[in-house]
């Protein structure tokens, strides 16, 4: 049986919340043990490539910061754009997606709040009328892992509709 669309979305965050991410200490650390991997004799200014939960901990005690910087309002600007003026069409995201910007969200970013919600309707509006279609394939590669959970579904709720009228000769 398929995961729900809540069990995906937690899925993928723990997914995201495994990734690796690059962060520069602000404080010397003589040992710092994270999952068995011992960092030893770590300076100011050391870079270490480690999971984003650890790397968040760390971030949260003052002892490092996130080498990249967080992804630009910008970006939501420009796809909520492109999902507006193609109808037709949805646009491919990355895997984590929803996770990246939900935790821009959660640090009070308002802009991004608002532009990940139009974005969301658009792309359900869209992803309803795919699987209300039966269309498959390509378009499930455009998806993000909860937009893919929520399409099947969809596409299984339509299928069976259809086939409960069928049975009854209609």
């Amino acid at each position: 049986m398929a995961l729900g669309v809540e069990d995906v979305l937690e899925e993928n965050r723990l997914d995201y919340m495994h990734t690796l991410v690059k962060v520069v200490l602000t404080a010397d650390l003589p040992k710092l043990v994270v999952c068995g991997h011992v960092y030893e004799d770590t300076r100011k200014g050391s870079l270490l490539n480690m999971w984003l939960w650890a790397a968040d901990t760390l971030v949260k005690m003052g002892l490092a910061e996130y080498l990249s910087k967080p992804p630009s309002t910008t970006l939501l600007m420009q796809l909520e754009w492109k999902e507006k003026n193609n109808p037709g069409e949805i646009q491919p995201l990355p895997k984590h997606f929803y996770v990246e910007w939900a935790r821009e969200v959660e640090k009070g970013n308002t802009e991004a709040a608002k532009r990940l919600a139009d974005i969301l309707t658009i792309r359900m509006m869209k992803i309803v009328a795919l699987a209300a279609k039966r269309l498959d394939g390509e378009v499930v590669r455009k998806l993000t892992p909860e937009e893919e959970a929520l399409y099947r579904e969809v596409y299984a709720t339509v299928d069976k509709w259809n086939k409960s009228f069928r049975e009854a000769g209609i």
